[in-house]
């Protein structure tokens, strides 16, 4: 039978939008009577990246409402003690209408790519940056946009870097973040490699704290930082956490991810085949550090490296080096820079 193929269409603004692939046949019965059996069909609604070029726009049609429910979801499953996150009469101090949502949460969500069920796994991330805060009652939507593809050194998969989006309801980009994410087909060579100007993204969330250094120094908001942190301290993080399957799949959920390795029991194993999403997996190794580096502000993430799997039941503790301390800073605040890995079934205490 003749086969026609069609290509991914573009529109004039370049946005990329995958085409819905479906399957349907007619069998006859053998008998040669009547009757006849129907196929189903399987819509295929999955992004379809193996023509994807560096500029290709991808623009995600979902829209999400994010509640109180979600934040108190998110913490019951990461530790954060961090009042800008807790309590709503600190952050109004501070000039917000509400306590914030997490960093990590904020940022699983703009990183999550519903429908993207062709990867492999996530590699990492680049520089994440927090631009705008998120509040319970935003509607939030992401776009994506593919900086550079590469196949590997074995020519059979390939490497596609993002650079992420997340949206509020006032159409200002609330967090961007890179991500690289592995897939098990090789791509059409390209020397072409877009540039994430991430040292010209607006840091608005940053100003607008720094700005009210006078009211953290007043005594108006007395400091509930507990240890003062060094260059060159290495702390090992006494908090140790696990995240279950029934979590792993609820926190994916939401965050509309689709792809059968978070979900498929009976195809993969619970134990060894079932990944946990790799948004949870920074959500833990930040959460088991948190404690100790109470109290936090504003985070930014320079690199993240995956390294091994983690699946639903693996026990994450984590160890972090000070490798900066700039006090350089309006007031009493200071910036950390540290280093933190997350290792799993281990405790390094």
């Amino acid at each position: 039978a003749e086969k026609k193929k069609k290509s991914p269409v573009k529109n004039e603004k370049n946005e990329f939008y995958s085409e819905v692939r479906k399957t349907s046949d007619v069998v006859e019965s053998k008998e040669g009577g009547a009757d006849k059996f129907i196929k189903g069909e399987v819509l295929d609604y999955s992004i379809n990246l193996r023509t994807a070029r560096p500029g290709t726009y991808i623009k995600i049609p979902y829209e999400l409402t994010l509640t109180e429910s979600l934040s108190d979801f998110w913490q019951s499953s990461f530790h954060s003690q961090d009042r800008i996150h807790t309590s709503t009469p600190f952050a109004r101090a501070l000039g917000l209408q509400d306590r914030v949502m997490p960093f990590s949460l904020v940022l699983f969500l703009t990183s999550a790519m519903s429908h993207e069920d062709s990867a492999k796994v996530q590699v990492g991330f680049g520089r994440c940056i927090y631009q705008w805060p998120v509040f319970a009652g935003d509607t939030v939507r992401k776009t994506f946009q593919v900086l550079s593809v590469r196949n590997t050194s074995d020519g059979n998969h390939s490497i596609i870097h993002f650079a992420c989006n997340l949206i509020n309801q006032r159409n200002r980009v609330c967090m961007s973040a890179d991500k690289r994410l592995l897939f098990e087909f090789p791509v059409p060579e390209s020397n072409v490699t877009i540039d994430a100007d991430s040292e010209g993204v607006p840091q608005l969330f940053r100003d607008h704290l720094l700005s009210k250094s006078h009211v953290l120094s007043s005594g108006e908001l007395e400091s509930h930082s507990l240890i003062p942190l060094r260059q060159g301290n290495l702390i090992l993080h006494t908090l140790v956490r696990s995240i279950t399957f029934a979590q792993s799949q609820q926190l994916a959920s939401l965050a509309r991810l689709t792809h059968e390795r978070h979900f498929d029991i009976r195809k993969y194993d619970v134990k060894t085949e079932i990944f946990v999403p790799a948004g949870l997996v920074l959500g833990l190794t930040m959460s088991a550090a948190n404690r100790d580096f109470h109290e936090a502000l504003h985070e930014e993430l320079v690199n993240v490296s995956y390294v091994h799997h983690l699946h639903p039941g693996d026990v994450v503790s984590a160890f972090s080096y000070v490798s900066n301390v700039n006090e350089n800073l309006p007031g009493d605040l200071e910036s950390v820079t540290v280093r933190t890995i997350g290792v799993k079934n281990m405790d390094v205490v």
